[in-house]
């Protein structure tokens, strides 16, 4: 009587290469092969495929976590960047999602300064126009002005706080979402 035994080993040395069926996961492991040594090497695109190498894992427990951090990727589970292997998350942070929260204030700020400045230049415009002050005097040009100057930088200054701190808190969220536990399955008695 014969035996037939499966041709392919499953050896973790041998599944070195690991399919990346996530599309977001694969977007960023993409992008992080343009600014990454270690992604330019290990990310591999065969056709519409991208694989992840681990042959350039020297250490097998990071190997066998970092086989473990992609399936629970894959599977939509939250990891936290600090819970990452190091490799791993060298690869994943090497890819800014966005820009900083900094700067995405400093835009939106700019942007509330300006019509900020814009709303109540007009509106002193048109209080000087109410008060009947002399179109020939610069009175009226300079106090628009210096109210488009001074509301302006003010409400600049205001609305990037208040950015800042509406981002920060939203990176925040997202960084420190808890994961949950991948269930085991309980081996049934015999």
């Amino acid at each position: 009587m014969a035996t037939l035994t499966h041709p392919l080993s499953t050896s973790f040395e041998e599944n070195e290469l690991l399919l990346i069926s996530h599309p977001p996961l694969r977007e960023q492991l993409l992008q992080a092969r343009l600014v990454d040594s270690f992604s330019a090497r290990s990310v591999i695109q065969r056709g519409e495929h991208v694989y992840l190498s681990l042959r350039e894992i020297g250490d097998p427990m990071e190997r066998q976590a970092t086989n473990w951090a992609i399936l629970k990727l894959q599977m939509g589970a939250n990891i936290p960047t600090q819970e990452l292997p190091p490799t791993l998350r060298t690869v994943l942070t090497a890819v800014s999602s966005g820009p900083s929260p900094l700067i995405a204030a400093l835009v939106w700020g700019s942007l509330c300064g300006v019509v900020g400045g814009v709303l109540v230049m007009a509106v002193v415009g048109l209080a000087m126009t109410i008060l009947n002050v002399p179109t020939e005097s610069y009175v009226g040009f300079m106090a628009t002005a210096v109210a488009f100057v001074l509301s302006g930088t003010v409400i600049g200054l205001s609305g990037t706080v208040y950015f800042w701190r509406r981002f920060t808190n939203q990176c925040k969220k997202r960084t420190s979402t808890p994961t949950l536990p991948i269930p085991t399955i309980a081996k049934m008695p015999r």
